[in-house]
């Protein structure tokens, strides 16, 4: 009798990041952002052209005119659009969101207005990267593995509908369709996907959160979870910025984590002497357990990444007290403006 063939073990996925799985990431946030547009209008109570939001990459803009006024478009919307705290979000210009568009998927949310014009109601640049050595990114420090990052992901509060009402879920929305693409192009490749977040930031936490419980909801099982944090220091050791949550999305939704509900309580200090960014960092020590932690230098700053024990955040409350106060950024653009109907 001939012997049975033994079954072949499945082969490794590929880690290195090359041009080929560069161009599928791209090729799978073009369907994503397809589907979201789909998805996302499929609740709307008005469903004229005039107030469909359409979600696509920038980078499927074919029209070289439209190319260029988009990119002041997306400076000017980052720039204008956000007057909260500084640390919350780092404002692209124009050189940087040139740079993304040749590297990055960058998702774009827009609708038209009654003349005709497209507006943009929210952004999100997706980076990928895959580091040959451990320092290279130093705010989270990976080897030979292929990242992804959700960042300067912001939407407009004040657009509305032609009729009036406001509309609403677009940073969800967003959120959605970067762990959605990044769940589907996991299937086949070795992806891990993360998010920065300013401590103090419980919009943007629990806007992640809201859109990771729906998605589970959908049947696309996910775990988001906070694994470290990083704190800049200058030269002299001074912290020079709130610390930062680095929040990751388990794609496969299977790692054992400590689902027990966390609460983040930041006071502000400034009222007893300066030292804010101490003070948010000691609540968060005393709140994690840390398990290695990263020293590295980028330009002039010192750059320490905390590796905690994995949190669950969706058991997470933040907050921040009046921390966020004091620090609002001014728009540089104020003499251009858009209109948003």
């Amino acid at each position: 009798m001939k012997k049975k063939k033994k079954k072949e073990k499945a082969k490794p996925r590929k880690q290195s990041l090359g041009v080929n799985l560069k161009e599928r990431i791209f090729n799978y946030y073009i369907k994503e952002t397809e589907e979201s547009t789909k998805s996302y209008n499929k609740f709307l109570t008005n469903k004229s052209n005039l107030d469909n939001v359409d979600f696509y990459l920038f980078q499927t803009i074919e029209n070289k005119e439209k190319i260029r006024d988009m990119l002041f478009e997306l400076a000017y919307f980052y720039d204008t659009n956000f007057i909260g705290n500084k640390d919350f979000i780092h404002i692209p210009n124009i050189s940087t969101i040139v740079d993304n568009t040749v590297n990055h998927p960058i998702v774009l949310a827009t609708k038209k207005d009654e003349l005709g014009n497209e507006c943009i109601l929210g952004a999100t640049t997706i980076k990928i990267e895959n580091n040959n050595s451990i320092s290279n990114n130093p705010y989270f420090p990976t080897k030979n593995e292929n990242i992804l990052s959700i960042t300067g992901i912001l939407s407009n509060m004040n657009a509305t509908f032609s009729d009036g009402n406001k509309i609403r879920g677009i940073g969800k929305q967003l959120f959605k369709t970067a762990i959605k693409g990044a769940y589907q192009i996991n299937k086949n490749e070795n992806i891990r996907l993360i998010c920065e977040i300013d401590c103090r930031n419980k919009n943007s936490l629990y806007s992640i959160s809201n859109a990771v419980r729906e998605l589970n909801n959908e049947g696309t099982k996910t775990q988001l979870e906070i694994v470290g944090y990083y704190e800049e220091l200058d030269k002299k050791g001074k912290s020079t910025a709130a610390p930062t949550f680095v929040l990751e999305v388990d794609l496969c939704g299977d790692k054992d984590i400590n689902h027990q509900e966390k609460f983040f309580k930041f006071n502000d200090y400034r009222k007893y002497n300066d030292e804010l960014n101490e003070g948010l960092l000691e609540a968060i020590k005393n709140n994690t357990k840390e398990y290695r932690r990263f020293i590295n230098t980028k330009e002039d700053k010192i750059i320490v990444y905390h590796r905690i024990k994995a949190i669950d955040a969706l058991n997470v409350t933040v907050n921040s007290d009046n921390t966020i106060k004091g620090n609002e950024r001014v728009p540089v653009l104020q003499s251009l403006s858009v209109e948003y109907v």
